[in-house]
């Protein structure tokens, strides 16, 4: 005659079924965004970082101050200017060779070339006055 199983194997095995069946709990936490957050803030922040230091260590600090490094696409880094004047001084700097020497200080960046614009006023300035 076979030997009937024991209730404790039983049992064993009915929970073993029970966390095969049952659907675990949806995740309420934030964890989607980990993925979401890698790709759009610490692969850039990880690739300009060693380009801004090398842009800071570059310019003249009265120039540094009046730019702001907007966007990187497809190899091309936007920086944006306060003036048209500073504007006109860092594209002479670049073009004087400035450029060449950032990008090769920043070798393990994505940038392969820089762009200047005008930045647009701020909604908080008041509109400048032509006469």
């Amino acid at each position: 005659m076979a030997k009937e199983p024991s209730i404790s194997s039983l049992a064993q095995r009915l929970d073993r079924v029970r966390e095969l069946r049952n659907r675990p709990d949806s995740d309420l936490s934030m964890r989607f965004l980990k993925k979401q957050f890698a790709e759009q803030v610490a692969r850039p922040h990880k690739q300009l970082s060693a380009f801004a230091q090398a842009w800071r260590a570059s310019l003249p600090a009265a120039l540094v101050e009046q730019t702001r490094l907007e966007s990187l696409s497809r190899g091309v880094l936007r920086v944006s200017v306060s003036s048209s004047a500073h504007l006109f001084e860092i594209d002479r700097l670049l073009r004087s060779g400035l450029e060449q020497r950032i990008l090769g200080a920043s070798r393990g960046s994505t940038v392969r070339r820089i762009a200047l614009v005008v930045a647009a006023p701020s909604p908080t300035e008041p509109p400048s006055r032509t006469p």
